[in-house]
């Protein structure tokens, strides 16, 4: 007995007809009359009382068909579950992302995500980003979203994202913090506070390249807090701190927040999304489509 006779056997029932079930199934009447006969056989039991009529469930019959009908059901769903999960539709799939990283174009591409796609489970995963590539590879890790340029992993392939303003955090009472924007030059002789963890070896790489020169070099202190707390330490007047733009919603931390322009206009950090090529989660395909739509619609 296997999940055709099973079949065979609802199917007369609800039909009330070997000839009507073999129409469904586009068989032949004596093949279904026959799978059902072996059934019987097999379980020394009659379900069915055949007559020129039809085919009427005997007791044993609809005490059968009530336990068929559950099995065919509970395999329809695993198969449609299966054949989702195969399809990337469902599923899981981890996300890594730095403990400060939080942009509103982020969290409404999640919600979007996780409202298309209910039945996959989308798990962040908030570390640094050595921590981040070294679950890419572990296969912990199946997509990580951090800041720079496509390339940034050589052995990662890569699409770009979104990318947002970077403003300097300043404490009330700064002179610069009555201009409505800041250019670079402005903020030579200045005390940086930067996070250990991600962004901040980025924000290090940027001050460098904008403020580094042979001889003189910023000032830039090192602070194992969270962003928070070093904006905090920027409302006290131990420094200015470089941000992304998201944080200018922070209030109550004796800090204004100011556009940082060069001379060709706003600076900007850009975010990208990476993965190892060999990975094999189907998930990671729609999340990969997913990132593609959503950056077609910003532009």
């Amino acid at each position: 007995m296997d999940l055709r006779h099973l079949r065979y056997i609802v199917a007369s029932a609800r039909n009330g007809s070997f000839s009507a079930a073999a129409h469904e199934f586009n068989v032949r009447q004596p093949i279904v009359s026959k799978r059902i006969k072996e059934v019987e056989d097999e379980l020394h039991v009659t379900l069915f009382v055949r007559s020129t009529a039809g085919a009427r469930l005997t007791l044993a019959g609809e005490a059968f068909v009530v336990e068929a009908r559950r099995i065919i059901e509970d395999f329809d769903r695993l198969a449609e579950r299966a054949t989702a999960s195969g399809a990337g539709t469902l599923g899981r799939i981890v996300v890594g992302l730095y403990k400060s990283l939080s942009t509103g174009a982020l969290r409404t591409f999640l919600n979007d995500f996780r409202q298309c796609y209910p039945d996959i489970n989308l798990e962040l995963l908030e570390a640094p980003f050595t921590e981040i590539i070294a679950g890419l590879h572990s296969g912990r890790v199946d997509a990580a979203l951090i800041l720079g340029d496509l390339g940034k992993g050589e052995v990662l392939d890569s699409i770009a994202l979104w990318s947002e303003h970077l403003v300097v955090a300043l404490p009330n009472g700064h002179p610069l913090a009555e201009k409505p924007v800041v250019y670079w030059p402005e903020l030579k002789g200045e005390r940086f506070l930067i996070g250990h963890h991600d962004p901040g070896p980025d924000i290090r790489n940027i001050l460098l390249r904008h403020l580094a020169a042979p001889s003189d070099h910023p000032e830039i202190v090192t602070l194992h807090l969270n962003r928070d707390n070093i904006l905090s330490e920027v409302g006290s007047g131990e420094g200015i701190s470089l941000q992304c733009e998201s944080a200018s919603g922070l209030t109550g931390l004796g800090v204004v927040f100011r556009p940082l322009h060069d001379g060709t206009g706003a600076t900007r950090l850009d975010y990208i999304v990476c993965w190892k090529p060999d990975n094999i989660n189907p998930v990671l395909e729609i999340l990969r489509n997913a990132f593609k739509d959503a950056m077609l619609i910003r532009s």
